[in-house]
């Protein structure tokens, strides 16, 4: 907390102009697959990277993604409604003990360095969870510096109340970009992504490293026609600024 407050403080003292939209873009899913990893790591701009616990190229991947200095988020496993062998080693199911949930979140959390965040991965179930979601935000307060960002895989998750109560810097995801591997979706869904900022001030983007969303973002985040992409620490801070100072018109 007392990161996002000193990164508020800059912000709002630094002459930064508020009213440009703003967007961040997350990339789920990295642990697995080095070659289009790596090659999402090196899109330009200051991404985040959600990378898998105990998937095995986890600390190569946030090494990598520290070392260009973009930001390392844990994609942390959580029960959902179906589908549930996929979401790999690590997961928090509904059915733990406060004990075993704690235990299990820790060694995710260390399972992964570099960490400025958690966001879940699938999750439909347990962020719907308000007891569990409390133990969550919980074990993030004793970590220090840690945002918790809502991938918002259900409509009924409460996640924002939990981090709220905890004090937890939080930020939901407004767009998917790519449900559906064609490069014309993703562009039409980089267009709503956009809107929304323009209409809003800022939007979270996620994505994941598929080769056609590499593509399209190698040709579409070196126009963004008036647009900042920034890191979602920045997204924040320039949220609680504007609120702040009572900014709500943005240009256009």
């Amino acid at each position: 907390m007392l990161h996002l407050l000193a990164l508020v403080l800059s912000t709002c003292l630094g002459g930064n102009d508020l009213t440009t939209p703003t967007i961040a873009l997350i990339i789920d899913d990295l642990g697995n697959r080095p070659r289009q990893d790596h090659a999402a790591i090196d899109l330009p701009g200051p991404l985040a990277y959600a990378i898998l616990p105990f998937s095995p190229f986890a600390t190569e991947l946030a090494v990598a993604a520290n070392s260009l200095g973009k930001e390392v988020l844990l994609h942390l496993p959580m029960e959902a409604e179906a589908s549930n062998h996929l979401l790999g080693p690590g997961a928090l199911n509904t059915d733990m003990t406060r004990d075993a949930f704690v235990t299990a979140l820790r060694r995710a959390l260390n399972a992964v360095p570099h960490l400025s965040g958690v966001n879940n991965h699938m999750g439909s179930r347990l962020t719907r969870d308000l007891e569990r979601m409390r133990w969550l935000m919980a074990e993030l307060r004793n970590t220090e510096n840690l945002l918790y960002i809502d991938s918002r895989t259900t409509p009924r998750s409460v996640a924002r109340q939990a981090a709220e109560e905890a004090e937890i810097p939080f930020v939901a995801r407004d767009i998917f970009l790519d449900n559906r591997r064609e490069t014309s979706y993703i562009h039409v869904q980089i267009d709503a992504l956009i809107a929304h900022a323009r209409s809003n001030g800022d939007g979270v983007g996620i994505a994941h490293p598929y080769p056609e969303t590499i593509a399209v973002l190698l040709e579409r985040l070196k126009m963004l026609d008036g647009i900042r992409l920034v890191s979602l620490s920045t997204l924040l801070g320039r949220r609680e600024c504007r609120r702040a100072n009572g900014v709500s018109k943005i240009s256009h």
